[in-house]
Order: structure tokens, then sequence, then C-alpha cells
């Protein structure tokens, strides 16, 4: 009876690390598609687009079909790249930064003009108190303020202007994004920077072509962990909604995904 019983523990051992291989190399597979398989296509799909905008004769419903074209690549690559970071996340490597001395300004006027562009109906006020440079990883804070500018669009009062404030705390670098608007549900609070807010109502109501996987907000929370900062939220009905985003005066934690250059 004891020899079958340690046969029994011997072959449950076995089979949990043959599962456990096979979910790592799922895993892996996972990653291989969405880093080349799926984003190499759309690349030429995209490079096509500008190539044929940027061609002459290429006017009317021709040049109408070539920027949907474009758009629409555009938005898959970002959920494809959305689907690997959550994928690193899930892996327990964290999304990788690669850390270098920049300054925050240009690259935030950056980006608001490109959400200008993209939506000519918002309101962003960008405040801009003293130069605020540090070591981060300047794409990847390109996407912070991205998402969290993106979601005030998406979520505050279509009428009201969105106010962005870059400045120094005594902490480190600051960031805040200010919307008016309905609060951010009670509810919908706990898993607002997890990848099941995406289920929330909150996350639901972002409808339309701008409407993504909702992994906005935990992806920005990841990429400022992975630089040592941190990510916090105040909601309410008077006041509105502010995210501030706290960064490190030195180069990211040394507990961060780092990246060589």
């Amino acid at each position: 009876m004891i020899r079958f019983n340690e046969a029994i523990d011997q072959a449950l051992v076995e089979s949990i690390a043959a599962y456990g291989a096979a979910v790592d190399s799922t895993r892996k597979m996972i990653l291989a598609v969405l880093g080349h398989d799926l984003r190499s296509p759309l690349g030429a799909v995209l490079m096509a687009g500008d190539l044929l905008l940027r061609q002459e004769g290429v006017e009317g419903k021709g040049r109408i079909l070539a920027i949907q074209v474009c758009t629409s690549a555009r938005r898959a690559t970002g959920i494809v790249n959305d689907l690997l970071d959550l994928a690193r996340c899930n892996l327990g490597t964290g999304i990788p930064v690669c850390p270098e001395n920049v300054e925050l300004n240009p690259i935030c006027r950056a980006v608001i003009e490109e959400l200008q562009m993209a939506f000519p109906e918002a309101i962003i006020v960008l405040k801009e108190r003293g130069q605020v440079t540090g070591q981060f990883d300047s794409a990847r804070m390109a996407q912070v303020f991205s998402n969290l500018i993106g979601n005030a669009i998406h979520h505050g009062d279509k009428a009201s202007p969105i106010t962005v404030t870059l400045t120094h705390k005594a902490a480190g670098p600051c960031i805040n994004v200010h919307n008016s608007g309905e609060p951010i549900p009670v509810e919908a609070m706990p898993y607002l920077f997890s990848p099941e807010g995406r289920y929330s109502g909150y996350a639901s109501s972002e409808k339309g072509s701008a409407a993504g996987l909702g992994l906005g907000l935990f992806i920005a929370s990841e990429i400022v962990a992975s630089h040592g900062g941190r990510i916090e939220v105040e909601s309410t009905a008077k006041g509105g909604t502010t995210f501030e985003v706290v960064l490190p005066i030195s180069s990211a934690s040394s507990g961060a995904a780092l990246e060589s250059p």
C-alpha cells in the first residue's frame, strides 16, 4: 500500500511538471506569435498604406480608404502590443524599460499633438511647471501619457478641458492628468490598474472605433512600476478625476524589468 501511494504521488508530481512545461511552452509560443508573426504583417500593411498616401494622384475615395487602412493597422498594432505586454506581465517578467536621461516635456507635447489630431474635439491643456527630466524610457513614458490622456478623453466630460500638469515634487517628477465628468464607480476602483479592470462598467463604457482591450491603465501602471514609481487616482463628482504619477529622480528601481540599450 505504501509503495502504491508513493507511485501515485510520483505520478502526480510528474503530471504537474508536464502540465507546467506545457503551459510555459504555450506562453512562449504566444509571445512569439504576438512579437513577430502578427506584428510583421501589420507593419507591412501600415507601410503600404503610408506609401499610398505619399503617392501623387491618390485623392478622393482612394485616399480615404488609404487613411482607413493606416488607422486600422495602427490600432491593431496597438492591441497586439498591449497583448504582448499583458503576456509579459503574466509571465512575471514585467514590462521591460530602457532608461536614459530624457526630458518628459517634449514627449508629453508630442503625445498631446497626436491625440489632438485623432480627437480634434478634445480640449487638452498642458501646464509645464519647469523642465521635468530623469532616467526614463522615452517610448514607454509616451505610452503612459497616451494611455492616461486617452482615458480622460474617452471617459471625461467632452465639453470640459483635460488638464495635464508636469511638475517636480519632493519625491520626484510628477504627472497629473485631470478631467471633469462622472466619477469612477467605487466598485471599479479595486480593479482599475489590473487586467480584470477591463471587464468593469467603467472600461466597457469606451465604445466605438476607439475602443480597445481596456488594458491602458493596467499597462500604464506596469510601466510606472518598472520605473520604480507609483500611480494613484482620486475621483469625485465635484472634483472630477485625477491620475497622478510620481517617478523617482534616479534610474528605474532595482526590481524593475530593465532592458539593455
